[in-house]
């Protein structure tokens, strides 16, 4: 959880520096508790913190995790394995989620969405515009949780990890930063609505709604950035 929670500390950087862009926080917590040793050796703690180092620069970010909890415990007073350690948290649940993320990135399109309401599937559903946005018309049964707010209130989100989430904003880009904070945090059937708000009118608008039955598979995508 606490590797999570440091995934968020870096979530804007990652996510604006366009990883996830179309072309593609909880607050800052203390260092876990770790039993510290009585007479730290400086050689030992220095051998440690290098090696932490090392390990984080050669993307071996489990390792350098463990590393510099040791050299924490070693020498509890410097930052020095405090920092790294939180650096090699982020890198270690990016570098998760990026890995195992799929070809269509957990996006599907309104027609998809509803096709499985159709079928019985009971997505709990959230709209993360602003409240006046939410206001003037949003997609039926949505909740309306603002983009800033989604974990203030942790109550408001589905008990069960597993739960069927969509969800959705004016055009995909808000929503995006809510999914990769909801997929750390161990939801793992949560969806993007393809397009936002703004594609779910224009499909609804010229098209019939889907009835219970098979839906086509979406064809693949192309290579994007």
């Amino acid at each position: 959880m606490k590797r999570q929670i440091y995934f968020l500390i870096g979530l804007v950087l990652v996510v604006s520096a366009g990883v996830l862009s179309a072309c593609q926080a909880e607050t800052a917590v203390s260092a876990p508790e770790l039993a510290v040793t009585s007479t730290p050796d400086t050689a030992v703690y220095r051998e440690k913190l290098d090696a932490a180092e090392a390990a984080y620069q050669s993307g071996q970010y489990e390792d350098a995790l463990t590393l510099a909890q040791e050299a924490a415990r070693l020498k509890p007073g410097d930052n020095a394995p405090w920092n790294l350690y939180r650096q090699a948290a982020v890198a270690a649940a990016g570098d998760n989620y990026l890995r195992n993320l799929p070809d269509h990135r957990y996006r599907k399109d309104t027609l998809h969405f509803l096709a499985d309401q159709a079928n019985g599937m009971d997505y709990f559903i959230i709209d993360v515009r602003e409240p006046d946005e939410y206001a003037a018309d949003h997609i039926e049964n949505a909740v309306n949780i603002p983009l800033r707010e989604l974990l203030q209130d942790p109550s408001l989100l589905p008990e069960s990890k597993t739960t069927p989430i969509l969800l959705y904003c004016h055009t995909q880009k808000r929503a995006t930063h809510a999914l990769v904070v909801l997929r750390e945090l161990g939801y793992s059937n949560v969806w993007n609505l393809d397009g936002g708000w703004v594609a779910y009118e224009e499909w609804t608008a010229n098209n019939p709604m889907p009835t219970p039955g098979p839906t086509a598979t979406p064809e693949p995508e192309p290579p994007s950035c």
